[in-house]
């Protein structure tokens, strides 16, 4: 790797195109660039005319407005803003090296710096297993490794990354802090899909969702079965950036044929995933981190993804209720791994809150058997008939106060 390497990441590509990609980024040049995660890279490469690509450049640029990047395009020439840079298709090795040279002159200063290697004691990047790239390709993860067990912890921390992001442990404490702990799940997909199911049994029968580009899922509560016609990388895409708008929901014809290529899941499933993806270790609008939390019902994690820690968590809250504050606390684990497992777990309602038991009422002190007035004799308090009546057939008693 030369000191002019750019970390570049990409978004929407599939596996067979993500190898692709690879294969031609290798012929670009010893070191020209390499792939990163999102929140790590230098520059960005996307495909405006695949099916998500327009939604997914709108919504890198609104994630990373100061980033350059990389369009790819059979009709280029709208040229969005000045910090993109447009090449025509078929892409040769030239024109895209010709346009890394032009995103070296658009980075600032500090993040050129960067990008040539020199430390700096505030990144961490390389240690934590945390950053990770979301889209680091397998064959990257097969490379020699010192043992078996570092293979697997980086096939694990991959993983991790893919179900609850990399955001650091939040200040609960602080307000400004707190607030960013928080999304709301009715504007992504995982909303709209939940909205989609709801509707689909309120009518009997399937529901679709469509995108700029056709039908992308099929929905059928009735048989508990969703028919996905997008990839899972593109899929996974769609669930990460607010809808504002580019999806939509329609009624499914009864002798509609399902879209070509469309794969069946589970709707459990789904829900989980797009719960999952969307929350990227945050909570839904409105959950309180210190309101003690019961597990209604253990999640089949055998047959749905399963993020890290979710077993230490679920065996937690089934057999005491803890706030997910103190669920980090007492696991040690860090309070995206909790926020992500109780978002899905609350998709399918799997938990609730536990209801607070009244604060109970401090024992109020006993009465004084008798009312001694300041300035007068002893006055026993009034008797009742029964006890009246059995004073006077046991005559005195040895205080030698007379029956009344």
């Amino acid at each position: 790797m030369t000191a002019t390497t750019l970390r570049l990441c990409h978004s929407g590509m599939d596996n067979r195109a993500l190898y692709a990609f690879e294969i031609f980024l290798s012929r670009v040049g010893p070191g020209a660039c390499r792939i990163a995660s999102e929140d790590a890279a230098d520059v960005a490469f996307i495909d405006v005319d695949n099916d998500l690509g327009p939604y997914l450049l709108a919504g890198h640029r609104m994630l990373y407005p100061t980033r350059p990047l990389i369009v790819t395009s059979q009709a280029p020439g709208r040229q969005p803003d000045p910090l993109t840079v447009e090449v025509t298709k078929p892409v040769g090795l030239a024109a895209f090296s010709a346009a890394l040279d032009k995103v070296r002159g658009l980075l600032p200063v500090a993040d050129l710096a960067d990008s040539l290697g020199l430390p700096d004691a505030a990144d961490e990047r390389g240690g934590p297993v945390d950053t990770i790239p979301d889209e680091s390709a397998f064959e990257a993860l097969r490379s020699p490794a010192p043992d078996p067990v570092s293979l697997l912890r980086r096939i694990d921390a991959r993983m991790a990354t893919l179900h609850v992001g990399s955001l650091p442990d939040a200040d609960l404490d602080d307000p400004v802090a707190r607030a960013g702990i928080y999304y709301a799940p009715e504007h992504f997909l995982q909303g709209l899909v939940a909205r989609a199911i709801s509707h689909a049994r309120e009518i009997g029968r399937p529901v679709r969702i469509d995108d700029a580009s056709g039908t992308a899922l099929v929905l059928d509560p009735r048989k508990g079965q969703a028919w996905t016609a997008r990839s899972p990388n593109a899929l996974r895409a769609l669930a990460q950036l607010p809808t504002r708008g580019t999806l939509h929901m329609a009624r499914q014809a009864p002798d509609a044929a399902f879209p070509q290529g469309a794969g069946p899941r589970t709707l459990e499933g789904l829900e989980w995933d797009l719960a999952l993806w969307a929350s990227r270790g945050r909570l839904p609008q409105g959950t309180n981190v210190d309101h003690p939390i019961r597990l209604k019902s253990w999640p089949n994690l055998t047959r749905l993804a399963v993020p890290p820690e979710a077993m230490r968590i679920a065996g937690l809250w089934s057999r005491s209720s803890l706030s997910l504050r103190d669920t980090a606390h007492a696991l040690g684990i860090p309070q995206r791994y909790v926020f992500a497992f109780y978002s899905a777990c609350s998709a399918l309602g799997h938990v609730e809150p536990t209801v607070t038991p009244p604060t109970a009422a401090a024992p109020r002190p006993p009465g004084p058997l008798l009312t001694l007035p300041s300035d007068g004799p002893m006055v026993q308090p009034p008797r009742g008939r029964f006890k009246r009546l059995l004073g006077k057939l046991l005559g005195p008693r040895p205080d030698d106060i007379a029956p009344d």
